[in-house]
């Protein structure tokens, strides 16, 4: 019984492990911001831009 609770234990141990490395990594080099810059953004720019006006901004 203990061996298969310390089993479960230390894998949950290596998941947070590796959860952690991930969102430490993500933050570290500031790939959320990255990613809404180079995909995102352009996206929504394409988007936007074919949209018909009703009223210009003068």
């Amino acid at each position: 019984m203990k061996k298969k609770v310390l089993g479960i234990v230390l894998k949950l141990m290596l998941v947070l492990l590796g959860t952690f490395i991930a969102t430490f990594t993500i933050y570290f080099f500031n790939l959320e911001n990255k990613l809404i810059y180079y995909v995102v953004r352009p996206f929504l720019n394409k988007h936007y831009d074919s949209q018909r006006r009703d009223r210009r901004i003068v």
